[in-house]
């Protein structure tokens, strides 16, 4: 029987990280495994940085919302002539919709992942064969974005504990950085200023935040731009403490060894919570599911004013992680069985 071939495109940084323990199981499975990537905030370097032979198609489009949408028409073009001819089981994205536009060009099932349902995804729902999310997202809501229930699949917990599982720290990020460990040692990531779900308000809190703790000399503040020319833009006038990598990081490393991380949404503070890190979201848009089902389990914290994380300033104890396998065996198990040439 022919090797099921399985597309999976990383459109963005943090699917490299998630998608990584599931291709490896994938390929022991029997699947051939063919992969795209897009240059986008990082994803070139984690993808050389993980050893993966992707083909990297497309780039960054700015918050332009007609040059956005024809950079995505033109990868999806270019992805749709890559793949043709090629028996492709199964296409696999986490939303990715220029996989997701050449995929349905060439009749390929599509097999779409997300864990925030106040994203744009009206259209995952009615093109997707199949549509799987985090079970902390209640059907009823997806139900009033689109989305059928025959096409509809969960897996527990959260994304972030496919990978957080196998995570093993160790003190190079602090040699890498130059961080000393005396010091209180703050990751943030600063809202962003291209997704359509944006808010002036996470803006505001942030500068708040950077007035508050900058130049306080126990403080170290790793600040991590979400793309390389935002970053440009911010070292040339940025407070003493603030540290700017000049390349990806081991990003699960550097959120262990840091006291308190604070965010403006998105995969950081989901894995950051994951690690059991003191995490602060200053995202102030349309609070998905999964972000509240942390905040509510006490996993992370959201505020409302730059003050309220003055008590959170202080060196952390120590932490258990204690994450779950589970979300990586239901993901690869329903990717192979959709992926099997019996189940089209």
């Amino acid at each position: 029987m022919k090797r099921p071939l399985i597309w999976i495109d990383l459109e963005n940084s943090p699917h490299v990280p998630f998608f990584v323990p599931m291709i490896l199981d994938l390929e022991r499975n029997g699947c051939e495994v063919i992969l795209t990537a897009r240059d986008f905030a990082q994803t070139r370097e984690l993808v050389e940085r993980a050893g993966l032979n992707a083909r990297i198609i497309g780039e960054e489009w700015g918050n332009s919302t007609p040059i956005k949408v024809a950079g995505l028409l033109l990868r999806s073009l270019r992805l749709t002539w890559m793949m043709r001819g090629r028996k492709i089981s199964l296409a696999v994205g986490h939303g990715s919709r220029g996989l997701l536009l050449a995929a349905r060009m060439l009749r390929i099932p599509v097999l779409t992942l997300y864990d925030y349902e106040g994203a744009s995804v009206r259209l995952f729902n009615r093109l997707s064969n199949f549509v799987m999310t985090p079970e902390a997202i209640p059907f009823s809501t997806l139900e009033k974005l689109g989305l059928s229930r025959n096409k509809h699949l969960t897996y527990p917990g959260l994304k972030e504990d496919v990978y957080a599982i196998d995570f093993k720290p160790d003190d190079s990020i602090l040699h890498e950085l130059n961080l000393d460990p005396t010091r209180i040692i703050i990751t943030i990531r600063p809202p962003s200023r291209t997704a359509h779900y944006r808010s002036e308000e996470s803006f505001r809190l942030y500068d708040g935040i950077m007035k508050l703790i900058g130049d306080r000399d126990d403080i170290q503040i790793v600040l991590l731009p979400r793309s390389q020319n935002v970053g440009q833009a911010y070292r040339l006038a940025l407070p003493k403490n603030v540290i700017i990598p000049s390349s990806a990081v081991n990003g699960l490393n550097l959120l262990y060894h840091s006291d308190l991380v604070i965010s403006g949404g998105g995969t950081m503070n989901r894995e950051s919570a994951a690690l059991g890190i003191p995490t602060v979201t200053i995202f102030k848009g349309p609070m998905g599911a999964v972000d509240q089902w942390l905040i509510d389990s006490g996993k992370m914290i959201a505020i409302g004013n730059a003050g309220e994380i003055v008590p959170l300033l202080r060196k952390r104890g120590n932490i258990e992680m204690t994450n779950s396998s589970a979300a990586k065996k239901v993901l690869v198990d329903i990717i192979l069985r959709l992926s099997h040439p019996t189940n089209p």
